[in-house]
């Protein structure tokens, strides 16, 4: 007898929820400091609530997410369910779409996605949340219209 369950990957039970309404891309108050909430260990997390469920995949004005460097993700996100891609998180400040910048991983776990983070670069920096248009977003991929 052959099974096919699928493995689901452990990172998408075993996460921190941060509900944080302070990191939406549409707060404009504001000098939280990222390097409190994640140390030098990257811990996977996943976002809920009304501030937003994923990080952005376009740079975030400055002054913003209830910081000055807002942080964005600048890579792919993963299409398949349980897969998990490297990519990097930059920060826009001083006319600069990636000023800073560090690497994370990503894993979509279905209807949500987990983030492997860790504490920025520098303080004042910090990682934006948004409410997607679609729960998958792929930046990669330009839709077509009509289809």
């Amino acid at each position: 007898t052959t099974s096919n369950t699928s493995v689901v990957s452990p990172q998408c039970y075993n996460y921190t929820l941060i509900n944080d309404p302070t990191r939406s891309v549409n707060v404009t108050t504001g000098s939280t400091c990222d390097q409190s909430l994640f140390n030098s260990s990257a811990m996977w997390v996943r976002f809920v609530g009304v501030g937003g469920t994923q990080i952005p995949t376009s740079p975030v004005g400055i002054s913003r997410c209830g910081t000055s460097a807002t942080g964005w993700y600048s890579g792919q996100m993963p299409t398949g369910v349980n897969t998990t891609i490297n990519g990097t998180v930059c920060y826009n400040y001083a006319s600069n779409n990636c000023h800073w910048s560090n690497s994370i991983s990503v894993t979509n776990c279905g209807s949500y996605y987990v983030y492997e983070l860790s504490a920025p670069p520098d303080c004042d920096l910090r990682y934006c949340t948004d409410i997607p248009d679609d729960w998958i977003t792929d930046t990669t991929i330009t839709p077509i219209e009509g289809k």
